[in-house]
């Protein structure tokens, strides 16, 4: 394939609001180097947070209006913007990564795709279909279709990457990047003074769903409370299991510990004011809430579930690892990390994450996905 001195790549998700995949996408449109690269972006929804906030040369198509079911798999229209632009790469994620793979076959001689996942595949497919098993069953034979039509996939963890490599039988095409951190721009936002209560004060940010144990953390909180009594945890984040939660607390007589603060689009001054961020998640591509917080110095609890958790936490340096997603692993995590409170240094805790996923590094390893793609 011929190559220009400059490589199009045209990034392809649903929306480009407040969701982790779409900062990292932000992230990338925003850094690439501009004497190598030409990115251009298709969404479907035609507004978002950071659809707002993306540079003046970035292209933008607009699919349709993401109100409307028809514009959940816009094949046709991606396709035939494919056809008009005709892009060295395309990199897609979420819906649109199924959505393109499956018009693949269809794509322009030469053109090159790039696959993120959002998720672990066995993990959550398992979860799916558990819950729908005709549905997610032939959901997953169309992800699998997809997966093994890309000319490279991109897995946020090592774990990621095995799994896949399970899946796919090779991983010549799997590359391992993690999620990209501004730690100027997260300074710049945690930077306002606020009050978060409790002595210690536990935080988390994220949505209410199975995934992320919250009914997990909250069994936990009466073991931590034992020996903290002023503990109090401040959730940020709304969904379906917002008022399941809710009972839950009052029924463990914790409704005096905890606060549901419902979504708070600016959560960093208070996860910067906490002590401890918190997450007891069953599973995790890669926790942007927790690099979120490590990135204003906040230590972390994670659990050692599947996903980027283990290569997120440096145990006794910037948190603790609960060795399950159960309760009492989960307390003894979080007393782990109470305990040494006075050994964490906010400065050494975001120097390290600037060096490990300070978002210049991660966008020049996606750009050598992007190059190295081309040349094959």
């Amino acid at each position: 394939m011929f190559v220009s001195s400059e490589i199009s790549v045209l990034f392809a998700i649903p929306a480009l609001d407040r969701g982790g995949p779409d900062r990292v996408l932000y992230e990338l449109l925003a850094r690439m180097d501009r004497t190598r690269f030409r990115p251009s972006v298709m969404v479907s929804a035609p507004t978002g947070h950071y659809l707002s906030r993306l540079p003046a040369d970035v292209p933008v198509t607009i699919l349709g209006d993401s109100g409307h079911r028809r514009d959940r798999y816009p094949a046709l229209r991606a396709l035939r913007q494919l056809w008009r632009a005709r892009p060295d790469v395309v990199f897609a994620t979420l819906r649109m990564q199924l959505t393109l793979g499956l018009i693949a076959p269809a794509f322009p001689r030469g053109m090159r795709l790039v696959l993120r996942p959002p998720t672990p595949y066995s993990a959550d497919f398992a979860a799916l279909i558990a819950s729908s098993p005709i549905k997610h069953r032939l959901s997953r034979r169309l992800a699998l279709a997809t997966l093994r039509r890309a000319d490279a996939v991109v897995c946020q963890s090592q774990v990621m990457h095995d799994d896949y490599r399970g899946v796919l039988g090779d991983a010549r095409k799997l590359h391992v990047i993690g999620n990209p951190i501004d730690t100027a721009s997260v300074a710049s936002a945690a930077a306002r003074d606020v009050a978060v209560r409790g002595s210690p004060a536990l935080i988390s940010v994220g949505r209410f769903w199975p995934v992320k144990g919250y009914d997990i953390l909250l069994a936990a909180l009466p073991m931590v409370r034992a020996p903290h009594p002023g503990m109090h945890l401040t959730v940020y984040g709304d969904g379906p299991e917002r008022s399941r939660l809710e009972a839950q607390a009052r029924e463990l007589g914790l409704a005096d510990a905890v606060t549901f603060a419902g979504f708070n689009p600016e959560p960093l001054p208070g996860v910067r004011a906490a002590d401890l961020f918190v997450l007891a998640s069953r599973y995790e591509a890669f926790p942007n809430a927790a690099l979120e917080a490590l990135a204003c110095g906040t230590p972390v609890v994670l659990t050692s579930c599947f996903g980027a958790t283990r290569q997120l936490v440096r145990p006794g340096f910037n948190g603790r690892i609960a060795e399950a997603s159960e309760p009492a692993a989960v307390a003894t995590a979080i007393l782990e990390a109470l305990a040494e409170r006075e050994r964490y240094t906010r400065a050494d805790i975001i120097a390290d994450v600037e060096a490990r996923f300070g978002a210049g590094s991660i966008v020049r390893a996606y750009e050598q996905v992007f190059a190295s793609v081309c040349t094959h």
